[in-house]
């Protein structure tokens, strides 16, 4: 269980110097009538990222598993 306060102060730290460098910008501007994310500022988006990596990271690598044996056995049968 230690592992998950360090993983959230990692990202929090992560998002807070290069969030808005890599994309991540969710401040709105007084003058944005197109607005359309539910997070109300960087701060609320970030946080909540932070919370939710043990979640996000197993997925991304089931994911990256499959796409793993996909490209695989398409080498394989084509070879």
């Amino acid at each position: 269980m230690i592992i998950y306060p360090i993983g959230f102060l990692l990202t929090l730290t992560f998002f807070k110097y290069f969030g808005v460098k890599i994309g991540f910008d969710y401040n709105r501007d007084a003058n944005d009538i197109d607005w359309y994310d539910d997070w109300e500022s960087n701060e609320q988006a970030f946080t909540a990222f932070s919370i939710f990596w043990p979640v996000i990271i197993p997925m991304l690598l089931v994911l990256g598993i499959f796409k793993m044996i996909f490209k695989f056995g398409k080498w394989f049968l084509n070879k």
